[in-house]
């Protein structure tokens, strides 16, 4: 086997001969050529072996042994003496109208998952720009919306900042019982959700049967009007936060209130821990600041039942019982953030219990802001958000 022979065989394209070879620190050069001596005309899908004159593509191929591997591809210009077209015969290994071969550019496109465009860039030898460029033509086409919205039973909605501080939202949705991103809508108003689920159609609406959100009224609003056949389940992680909040509320009071005491210092996280999780050190750290403020160790007493109800309820009813039992105790301690926040749950009470009876929760949803913080510091910040939404799409791909 001559090292042409073998080199044919290592780059694996059945239709390429090769010629000669240069060698480089850097670079491995092939020149060679296509050995197609017939091709079909494009207009009239005449077949011809007219040659009217031949020119050389540099293409790129995939690295051997950490070298460019570049391939110099002597093409032959066909003439249809049918319709009297010339047209060249590009080999379907390369992207049509590019310098790589596709192989390359699944490549690139793999590379572009997880680092910054600029870095894929300095890899391959390329522009930034081209390689951003070939990442966002292929993610368009590898998202396949439509098939991921033909198979969605549980919707998760939810929104990500998109320009922190800027109060600029962008809508999530997710596929809850695949693991999914399914799309991201550019804001969380209403009428673009609305518009949004409408054009999906019919079909798609009636298909759901359970959307996951959290204590927002469009979204609230969009799901009774689009989907008829849906229960709505108020996220749990909301509902936990909302109370951890309030428990929080209280630490910051007693910090300010007491402000040389050192029992109300680096408890935050331990009070927001479940107690299954605590520590020995952490329960005599809480236990400190509870010989201190007997409403700090009541909140955080009540914020356990709270949790252990969510996990114990077996049914709608049976949750609807403990929380109105739940209520009915802390109501008697009457303080005012706790107040606020037993009033949400008599208001959205129909939608919380709902869980008992589906078990849902917008967690996959609510990690995508893991991925959104990534991106943005990869990238140095994503302001298109055309470009935002087919990252993230991609990465759930």
């Amino acid at each position: 086997m001559t090292q042409e022979e073998f080199y044919e065989d290592l780059l694996g394209f059945s239709d390429l001969k090769i010629s000669s070879i240069e060698k480089t620190d850097q670079k491995i050069i092939f020149h060679c050529e296509v050995k197609t001596k017939v091709s079909t005309c494009p207009n009239c899908l005449e077949p011809t072996g007219q040659i009217n004159q031949y020119e050389t593509r540099k293409v790129q191929d995939l690295k051997i042994s950490s070298r460019e591997v570049w391939l110099h591809i002597r093409v032959g210009q066909f003439i249809c003496p049918s319709c009297n077209r010339y047209f060249f015969d590009t080999p379907k290994w390369i992207a049509p109208g590019k310098s790589y071969t596709k192989r390359q550019a699944k490549w690139i496109f793999e590379l572009c998952r997880q680092q910054a465009f600029t870095q894929v860039g300095a890899l391959v030898n390329l522009s930034y720009k081209t390689v951003e460029r070939l990442f966002y033509e292929m993610a368009e086409k590898l998202i396949k919306l439509p098939e991921r919205y033909a198979r969605v039973r549980k919707l998760g909605i939810d929104e990500i900042s998109h320009r922190k501080g800027k109060q600029d939202y962008a809508c999530v949705l997710t596929d809850l019982e695949r693991g999914i991103q399914l799309d991201v809508l550019p804001d969380r108003k209403q009428e673009t959700l609305t518009a949004h689920f409408q054009l999906l159609g019919v079909d798609f609406c009636n298909q759901i049967e359970v959307v996951c959100c959290d204590i927002w009224k469009p979204y609230i609003n969009v799901s009774k009007e689009c989907f008829p056949n849906a229960e709505i389940v108020i996220d749990r992680f909301h509902i936990v936060k909302a109370i951890n909040d309030v428990l929080d509320s209280l630490r910051k009071s007693l910090r300010r209130e007491f402000k040389y005491e050192d029992c109300f210092k680096s408890i935050k996280w331990k009070l927001f821990k479940r107690p299954e999780k605590c520590n020995e050190t952490d329960f005599a750290l809480l236990q400190n600041a509870f010989n201190k403020s007997w409403l700090l160790e009541e909140i955080y007493q009540l914020r356990n039942t709270f949790n252990s109800i969510f996990d114990l309820a077996k049914n709608k009813y049976q949750l609807e019982q403990y929380l109105n039992s739940w209520i009915e105790f802390a109501e008697k301690l009457n303080y005012s953030h706790l107040n606020t926040f037993i009033r949400t749950l008599k208001n959205w009470k129909p939608h919380i219990v709902a869980f008992a009876s589906q078990r849902v929760t917008n967690a996959v949803t609510e990690g995508l802001n893991n991925y959104l913080r990534y991106f943005k510091r990869i990238s140095f910040g994503i302001p298109c958000f055309k470009h935002m939404r087919l990252r993230i799409l991609v990465a759930s791909a």
